[in-house]
């Protein structure tokens, strides 16, 4: 639990990146029992948190650091895990799993500068979100088995707007790519 509350006090900004993604598609509750089957049938599949060791090591992760979901509370639709490189905390990676299609999460408004990459020959696409106004954010979005993944690298203290975190994100991606279902 402290490790959270340390977590929060460095990563609140994350914290909120990672809550307005989750509000991207939003999960309504109708009271006529549709939403709650939409949201069950919307469960991901892949455990974000299932990824070798090996593989965050070679991101410059530390996989001690790892956090699931936000602040151990389970969002309905998605699955997330995340990890920084302890112990200065300069970046963290998170990777947020849904039931929702691909084509629902590159349409939503939440995005801009939806990017094209070759992700060893999956269809993938960086995106950054509308209220990254710091540039300290950046997605890469693909098919994974039947569900969609975002995989997003954070940087702690954000880059000039001349920078992109893409760069570090796409090769991030590249690196998770082989534990990630086809």
């Amino acid at each position: 639990m402290r490790r959270s509350v340390g977590f929060v006090g460095r990563w609140g900004g994350a914290v909120v990146a990672a809550v307005s993604v989750l509000a991207l598609v939003g999960c309504g509750s109708g009271g006529d029992g549709q939403a709650e089957t939409k949201a069950q049938a919307g469960e991901p599949v892949f455990d974000p948190c299932s990824v070798p060791q090996d593989v965050l090591l070679a991101i410059g992760v530390n996989p001690e650091s790892e956090e699931r979901d936000i602040l151990g509370v389970k969002q309905p639709g998605w699955s997330l895990c995340n990890w920084n490189d302890s112990p200065g905390i300069s970046f963290l990676v998170t990777i947020f799993a849904t039931g929702r299609p691909l084509e629902e999460i590159l349409t939503n408004e939440r995005f801009v500068d939806v990017t094209p990459v070759d992700l060893a020959g999956r269809e993938a696409f960086t995106v950054r979100e509308t209220s990254d106004r710091r540039n300290e954010h950046c997605d890469v979005v693909l098919a994974a088995g039947p569900d969609t993944l975002m995989i997003r690298t954070s940087l702690a203290k954000g880059l000039p707007m001349s920078e992109s975190p893409c760069p570090r994100a796409i090769e991030n991606a590249k690196l998770l790519e082989l534990s990630l279902p086809r």
